[in-house]
């Protein structure tokens, strides 16, 4: 199908009949609000968004069994992940060994029950859910199964709290900085765990979310006369950030998913301006207080973000250092700054202010999550490294914190509505998403 961007405006109608493009679904972009048609796609093939180039749709191999069959795995995996013993430690002739529970369990005896509870949920609770979700829905694909409309909502509120790899990248790094003092032994549940992760993620890249929808109810359709190519809000129609159905602007809850549907995030600014200054406020004492206390030998060491990343250089762990770095001091400066930037951006409603700035958001938004590896780093030292005087590590009031700081970026990068970037955009002169195949040519 020909869907060059520079083909001249041309203004489509939405009517019983199907389109020139094969369907007469309607679609507007999550992320620039533009009202498009959505090409008929086959297995391994994506629709982008003409404007942002926002992947609107994608189409899977066996959308139903594969997802499920990852998922299951996935599952066993983690089950597996709890059984055996997870990593053994020794040093001086004493050893240590821990189950994957033991990484929260551990934190909650020593009075940090807050942190305790978050890595429990980031870790095991959230992604176990997500993968019983999938299950669950992919079978009510077939069998039509009650309260698939609220699994389904709480699937994707939780998806991007689900930090597995991020988990493994702190394991690494742990192992890192013990390897030199200490022989570190890995068991059959770390490999397990390993395993768990890769099927957790291919799980997500094989579930589509339009299709899912799809098989829950059919996508509502506006009644009235509408124009392809234009923002959704300037034709009184606004989208279900939930499930993606088309609804009229007077329409105050979705008839498909049932939740309440704004045209745009209310107090979308204001919500993420005061959750940026509450990061500013708690990112001054995550680096000042210390985020780790280390035990050598009688002998106590309080260490900040800044000084565990100059430890680390000075022993000549460069990449590690490196990847600390970034994680926990360079990637929350500039996701705060970006996205101070994005808001004034918003609120300015200049003409260009979409053009770049929602890949931006984008990444941002993708990025920011990988901040908290620095806390898991410290979850999992502290659940290891338990040799009394000999050498132990403990939590700072500093990982909860840090960790606080994470939470509110994230939630002011859910909280931005990328519409209002485009918002007082001139339309563009196209009127269907550009469809790709599996290797990424458009079709």
């Amino acid at each position: 199908m020909d869907t060059t961007a520079g083909k001249a405006a041309q203004q489509t109608h939405c009517s019983s009949q199907v389109n020139d493009s094969g369907t007469n679904e309607l679609v507007l972009c999550p992320h620039c609000d533009l009202l498009q048609f959505l090409p008929v796609l086959a297995a391994g093939e994506e629709a982008h968004c003409v404007r942002c180039q926002y992947q609107l749709d994608a189409r899977q191999h066996n959308p139903v069994m594969r997802p499920a069959l990852y998922a299951a795995s996935a599952l066993l995996m983690l089950v597996l992940a709890n059984l055996f013993p997870f990593v053994s430690m020794a040093i001086g002739g004493n050893r240590s060994e821990i189950h994957f529970f033991d990484t929260s369990a551990v934190l909650f005896t020593e009075y940090q029950q807050l942190l305790a509870v978050l890595i429990w949920l980031f870790i095991q609770a959230v992604p176990a859910f997500c993968m019983l979700a999938v299950i669950y829905l992919k079978l009510g694909m077939r069998y039509r199964l009650p309260a698939r409309i609220w699994v389904a909502r709480v699937l994707y509120m939780l998806k991007p709290w689900s930090m597995v790899d991020i988990f493994l990248m702190g394991l690494l790094i742990s192992f890192v900085k013990l390897v030199a003092t200490a022989e570190i032994s890995l068991g059959m549940s770390f490999w397990a765990f390993c395993l768990f992760c890769l099927l957790h993620l291919r799980t997500f890249q094989v579930l589509d979310r339009h299709a899912l929808w799809a098989s829950i109810a059919p996508s509502p359709q506006p009644a009235a006369t509408v124009s392809t190519g234009y923002s959704g809000l300037d034709q009184q129609l606004k989208l279900c950030q939930c499930c993606t159905a088309v609804m009229p602007i007077q329409q105050a809850v979705c008839s498909r998913c049932h939740t309440r549907v704004t045209p745009r995030i209310p107090a979308s600014l204001q919500k993420t301006l005061a959750l940026l200054i509450t990061a500013c406020v708690l990112y001054i004492p995550a680096n000042i207080l210390p985020i780790m206390r280390t035990v050598s030998f009688g002998e106590v060491t309080d260490s900040t973000i800044i000084s565990g990343f100059i430890l680390m250089w000075q022993d000549g762990e460069y990449p590690v250092a490196i990847i600390i770095f970034l994680a926990s001091v360079v990637i929350p400066i500039v996701k705060i700054v970006v996205m101070f930037w994005l808001c004034y951006l918003a609120s300015a409603r200049r003409q260009t202010a979409g053009k770049y700035s929602g890949n931006v958001y984008r990444l941002v938004d993708w990025v920011g999550r990988w901040s908290m590896v620095d806390v898991l780093v410290v979850a999992f030292m502290a659940a290891l490294v338990r040799f009394g005087l000999l050498a132990s590590v403990y939590p700072g009031v500093g990982a909860v914190l840090f960790a606080a700081v994470v939470i509110t970026t994230m939630l002011a990068a859910v909280s931005f509505d990328p519409r209002l970037l485009w918002d007082n955009q001139t339309p563009p002169a196209v009127q269907r998403p550009q469809s790709l195949n599996a290797e990424g040519a458009t079709m």
